[in-house]
C-alpha cells in the first residue's frame, strides 16, 4: 500500500477533476444566453474539458511518465494549469466572448491529470487490495457528482443574497473563481504531503520478446475490449444524466437553478451511497459476475426513464426518478468494475497501457455524455441506455472466460 497521505491526495484529485466538469453544468445554459450562445454551446462547454482531457491531456501525460517526469512534478504541473484554465473562464464574462469561455475550458481539461491515480495505484497496490482501493477511488467520482450541484446552488445563492451581480463575479463565473481556489490549495497540498512512489517498475510501452517457441501474448483481446466498454458507458451515462436532468429540470418542470442544484444533489448522494456501500460486498463477488450483474441491473433499471405523452404528473416524475437513481446507481458499479478489471486480466508489461486506454475512453465517454444530454428527450435518452448496457451485458456473458484474473497479475 501506497503512504496514505499521497492516496488522500489522489482521492482529493479525481474529485476536484469531476467538480470541476461539473460545477458548471446548472449555470452553463444560462452562461451561454448571456454570450449569445445557444443551448448546444452550453453542451460543448460542458464536453469540452473530458474530451480534450481524453484527447490530448492523457497522451500527454503519459508521454512524460514515459521519459522519466516524476508524477508529483506532473500533478504540479497539471493543477497550476487548472488554476489558470478556472481564471480564464471566470474572466470570459467580462471579456463577453465566447471564444475564451471555450480556450478556458480547453485548458482545464488538457491539464486535468487524470492518469496520476490509476497509474499511480497501479504501482504501488497489491492485486488482492486494488479492487477495494479502486472502488474507493471511483467513488469518490460520485461524490463529486453529488457535491457539484449542491455547491453550485449554494454558490448562486450567496452571490444573489448578497447582491453581487457584475462583470467579473456573478453566478455565471463564480464557479471558476471558486474552482481556481480549490486547486491553488490542493497544489501548496501536493508540494508539501505528495510522496513520489521509489523507483517504480514502469513497464516498456512495447512488451519483451517472448521465449523462442512461446506464442506473444495479445494486447487487444474481448475481455479487455469488453472492459473498455464498460468504462466507457458508465461515465457517458453519469454525464448525460446531470445535463439532462438539468435540461429537463429547468426548461420542462420550470425549478430554477438553485432548486435544480438541490435536487441533483440528493439524487447523485443516493447514488454516492449505493457506490461507496457496493465496495463492500467486493470480496464476496467476482468481479466479472459484477459486472454481468450490474450491467443486467442498469438495463432495466432504464427501462423506467422512458416517459410516454407530453405532460409529468406526480406518478410520471416518481417513476422516471426512481429509475434515474437505480440506474446512475448500477452504472457507478458498473464503472467500479471496469476500472478494477482493466489492470488485472491483461499481463503485467501491458498494465500501465491498459490504464492509459482506461482513463481514454472515460474521458471520450464523459464528453460524449454531456455532449448527448445536451440534445436528447426522454425517448432517446432511454433508450440508449436500455440498448447500451443491454449490448454490455451480452459481451460480458459470451467473454466472461477473458474476464478472469491474469496468471502474472501483480
Amino acid at each position: 500500500m501506497p503512504p496514505c497521505m499521497s492516496l488522500a491526495l489522489l482521492y482529493i484529485l479525481i474529485f476536484l477533476l469531476v467538480l470541476n466538469v461539473e460545477i458548471v453544468v446548472p449555470t452553463a445554459d444560462d452562461y451561454a444566453t448571456r454570450l449569445g450562445a445557444s443551448e448546444t454551446f452550453s453542451g460543448l462547454v460542458i464536453a469540452l474539458t473530458p474530451f480534450w482531457q481524453g484527447i490530448l491531456g492523457i497522451p500527454m501525460n503519459y508521454t512524460m511518465l514515459r521519459h522519466g517526469v516524476p508524477m508529483k512534478s506532473i500533478i504540479i504541473i497539471m493543477v497550476a494549469g487548472s488554476v489558470l484554465g478556472n481564471v480564464l473562464y471566470a474572466m470570459a464574462g467580462l471579456m463577453h466572448s465566447k471564444l475564451v469561455i471555450l480556450a478556458a475550458r480547453t485548458m482545464v481539461g488538457i491539464c486535468q491529470c487524470q492518469l496520476a491515480g490509476p497509474i499511480y495505484i497501479a504501482w504501488t497496490v497489491g492485486v488482492k487490495k486494488r479492487t477495494k482501493v479502486l472502488f474507493m477511488y471511483s467513488t469518490m467520482t460520485a461524490v463529486a457528482f453529488c457535491c457539484a450541484p449542491l455547491i453550485a446552488a449554494l454558490l448562486e445563492i450567496f452571490v444573489k443574497e448578497l447582491r453581487i451581480e457584475d462583470l467579473v463575479l456573478n453566478s455565471d463565473t463564480i464557479p471558476g473563481w471558486f474552482m481556481a481556489m480549490l486547486y491553488f490549495i490542493y497544489l501548496l497540498l501536493v508540494v508539501f504531503f505528495f510522496e513520489d512512489v521509489a523507483d517504480p517498475q514502469v513497464s516498456s510501452p512495447t512488451p519483451p520478446e517472448p521465449a523462442e517457441g512461446e506464442p506473444q501474448e495479445k494486447f487487444w483481446k474481448p475481455g479487455l475490449l469488453t472492459c473498455l466498454l464498460a468504462s466507457f458507458l458508465s461515465p457517458t451515462t453519469s454525464t448525460m444524466c446531470i445535463v439532462f436532468f438539468v435540461k429537463l429540470a429547468e426548461k420542462t418542470w420550470s425549478l430554477s437553478v438553485s432548486a435544480t442544484g438541490f435536487y441533483l444533489a440528493a439524487a447523485m448522494g443516493v447514488v454516492a451511497l449505493m457506490s461507496f456501500a457496493s465496495s463492500a460486498v467486493t470480496p464476496y463477488v467476482e468481479d466479472r459476475k459484477g459486472l454481468l450483474i450490474t450491467s443486467l441491473c442498469a438495463c432495466v433499471s432504464a427501462t423506467l426513464t422512458f416517459h410516454i405523452g407530453h405532460s409529468w404528473d406526480t406518478a410520471s416524475v416518481v417513476v422516471f426518478i426512481l429509475g434515474f437513481l437505480l440506474m446512475q446507481s448500477c452504472s457507478g458499479v458498473v464503472k467500479n468494475y471496469g476500472y478494477a478489471l482493466v489492470p488485472k486480466i491483461v499481463a503485467p508489461e501491458y498494465k500501465d497501457n491498459a490504464g492509459f486506454a482506461n482513463m481514454v475512453v472515460i474521458q471520450l465517454g464523459r464528453g460524449l455524455g454531456a455532449q448527448l444530454g445536451a440534445v436528447f428527450n426522454t425517448t432517446t435518452f432511454a433508450a440508449s441506455q436500455v440498448g447500451s448496457y443491454f449490448v454490455l451485458a451480452v459481451l460480458a456473458a459470451c467473454f466472461t472466460g477473458q474476464l478472469k484474473q491474469h496468471a502474472k497479475a501483480m
